[in-house]
């Protein structure tokens, strides 16, 4: 039996069998024969073509010999595929997610009540780094003030806007998303005792969500001390010992309460496949059982459950209320560096630590839409 070069069979666009001989190998290699015996030089007009067939169709005949499709013929809306579809083009493997929480905006330094303003009034009198009146006699209070500042900042946005990295870099799991389930109408019945039924709404999915996270804590407790301050300060706001800030009253504002930003990326760390929005998002308790044990081999964590008011998905209007936010919070975008996923200069992965992020638009003529969202990242660090 003559020897078959394998290097030469896998550079054709379809396979063939070990066992073939080597002349049928070549005679493959030549495109005289096809993946499944079929005699190109004896007929070269395969059934239901009236015309002799070309290079080009012979290589889109041997893909569909393979149930293989080119780029161009996988169209969902317009063909029917009798045998199932392989789409390696358009297939999802790994995800990843990323989350931004926004800040609450406790009133924990006092503000002008008609400016909002932390250093100046009207009359001249400081107010920068001033406890609140229901705050500036407490211990806990101001040991916080003098000893964490950074803990406020997480707590109180007017103070020092931004997102909340804290919380974006320590948690550990995913963010779930709720599932969309629809309600039904029921009619009167009629003599014969039949009813009917109508489909009614899924908005209800949408609203008064519960969920969990897991974040992971140092051994200084940052994590800790973050929703500690949040339930201690809940507990004075529902004695009426600190309120909201003025102009939060006047507008009915909830302060309190935060925003939560979910992208799920692709497999190259930045084209946006999925994106969502939590609105009216509280934390609801602090397990402080962890501390009931000495064994944490698997690290300091806490589960905290949170509730929202409203969800959405998929708007365009959230994407760009994200690039707001963002925008705001950075000032000049130009003293930034724009970071990439890989640092070709030196062939390895860009991982210096960012400021900030974005979502641009970039044209995809493989995307129904002819363009895809990316999570762009920029930073302080040069190198």
């Amino acid at each position: 039996m003559a020897k078959i070069d394998r290097s030469k069979i896998q550079d054709t666009s379809f396979t063939t069998s070990v066992n073939q001989d080597g002349e049928t190998a070549k005679r493959i290699l030549e495109g005289k024969i096809g993946s499944v015996g079929h005699d190109i030089e004896k007929s070269t007009t395969p059934k239901g073509l009236g015309d002799s067939v070309t290079t080009s169709d012979l290589y889109k005949l041997a893909l569909h010999g393979s149930n293989f499709y080119d780029k161009s013929e996988i169209d969902l809306y317009n063909n029917i595929y009798r045998f199932g579809l392989y789409n390696p083009y358009g297939t999802v493997t790994n995800l990843r997610e990323y989350l931004f929480f926004t800040k609450p905006d406790l009133n924990i330094f006092k503000r002008d009540d008609q400016t909002g303003s932390f250093t100046t009034t009207s009359n001249g009198k400081m107010y920068s780094n001033t406890l609140s009146p229901g705050l500036i006699n407490l211990p806990f209070w101001k040991d916080l003030r003098d000893e964490r500042l950074n803990t406020i900042r997480m707590l109180q946005n007017s103070y020092s806007p931004g997102w909340n990295m804290l919380l974006q870099n320590s948690v550990m799991n995913n963010l779930e998303i709720p599932g969309l389930d629809g309600t039904v109408i029921d009619s009167p019945v009629n003599n014969y005792g039949v009813g009917f039924q109508y489909r009614g709404t899924s908005e209800a999915s949408d609203d008064s969500l519960e969920f969990a996270l897991e974040f992971k804590d140092t051994k200084w407790l940052d994590v800790y001390y973050f929703f500690k301050a949040y339930e201690e300060y809940e507990t004075l706001k529902h004695h009426g010992v600190v309120a909201p800030w003025q102009g939060y009253i006047v507008n009915r504002i909830l302060h309190d309460q935060f925003a939560i930003y979910k992208f799920m990326v692709g497999e190259d760390m930045e084209t946006i496949i999925y994106w969502c929005k939590l609105y009216g998002v509280m934390p609801m308790n602090l397990p402080r059982e962890v501390f009931s044990t000495v064994d944490l081999s698997n690290g300091l964590s806490y589960t905290i459950n949170f509730k929202a008011a409203f969800f959405e998905d998929m708007r365009k209007d959230t994407l760009m209320d994200f690039n707001n936010l963002s925008k705001s919070f950075v000032g000049n975008p130009d003293k930034y560096y724009q970071y990439e996923t890989y640092n070709s200069d030196v062939g390895m992965g860009d991982y210096r630590p960012a400021k900030y992020a974005f979502v641009e638009k970039y044209s995809n003529p493989d995307s129904p839409t002819g363009y895809v969202y990316k999570l762009k990242w920029k930073g302080d660090k040069k190198y």
